[in-house]
C-alpha cells in the first residue's frame, strides 16, 4: 500500500488517539517535518504517512528506544518508504514493524470511514448522513457539558452512535469560522426559568 496522504495535527490526534495539544508539541519538538497546506482557506501544519507511523512507533516502543534513539530511528524511515519492508535497522537495533504499520494503516482507515458518515450542505457545512442535522451542532452541544442523553432528549431523531460520529468527526476535523453555541435553545430556556414558554 503507497502512503501518500497528509495529515492534519487534529487528523493525527485521530488516528494517535491523543488530544491536539499533545500532537502540536510533537510537530513542535521534532524531528518530524510537518509542511503547510492550504485547507478551508487556512494555512495548517500536516504531516505525511511515514512522520505518522513515526509519532505512533515511538510511542509504542517509548520504553526501548532513547531519544538518540528516536532520532536514528526517524532518519532510517526516511531512508526507504515503509511499505516496502517489515523492519527498520539503525545502529545495532532491528525493529519489527509490520504490527505497528497494520495499526496504523487500521486506524487511518476509521479515519476515512468517519468521513463516509457525514454529507455536505451546498454550503460546505457537514451534516449526519440522511439528516439535516450540522455535526459541529452536535459536538458543540457536547463540548458544552451535555451528555449524550441531554442530546438525544434535544434531537430524538439522532442515534447514540450519530452523536459520536458527530462529536469524533469534529475532533478531526475542527469548525473554522464562528463556533455553534454550546446548548441548545431548549436547554438555554430551562437554564433561564423560561421552560413553561415550550407549553404556551
Amino acid at each position: 500500500m503507497a502512503h501518500t496522504a497528509q495529515f492534519t495535527a487534529a487528523e493525527a490526534a485521530f488516528i494517535l488517539r491523543e488530544p491536539v495539544r499533545a500532537v502540536k508539541k510533537a510537530l513542535d519538538a521534532g524531528p518530524v517535518r510537518p509542511v503547510l497546506l492550504r485547507r478551508a482557506g487556512a494555512s495548517v501544519r500536516a504531516i505525511g504517512w511515514s512522520d505518522l507511523f513515526y509519532l505512533y512507533a515511538v510511542r509504542a516502543l517509548r520504553d526501548e528506544l532513547t531519544p538518540k534513539a528516536r532520532t536514528k530511528f526517524y532518519e532510517a524511515l526516511q531512508q526507504t518508504p515503509i511499505d516496502r519492508r517489515d523492519e527498520v535497522r539503525f545502529g545495532r537495533f532491528r525493529i519489527s514493524v509490520t504490527d505497528l504499520v497494520e495499526e496504523v494503516e487500521r486506524r487511518t482507515t476509521d479515519l476515512t470511514a468517519l468521513a463516509e458518515k457525514v454529507a455536505f450542505r451546498a454550503d460546505g457545512e457537514p451534516l449526519l448522513n440522511g439528516s439535516e442535522i450540522e455535526v459541529y451542532r452536535i459536538a458543540a452541544l457536547i463540548d458544552g457539558g451535555a451528555s449524550i442523553e441531554q442530546v438525544l432528549e434535544d434531537y430524538p431523531s439522532l442515534s447514540r452512535k450519530e452523536i459520536e460520529t458527530a462529536q469524533a468527526y469534529a475532533d478531526a476535523y475542527p469548525k473554522a469560522g464562528r463556533p455553534y453555541p454550546r446548548s441548545s435553545v431548549k436547554r438555554a430556556l430551562q437554564g433561564a426559568g423560561l421552560e413553561a414558554l415550550d407549553d404556551a
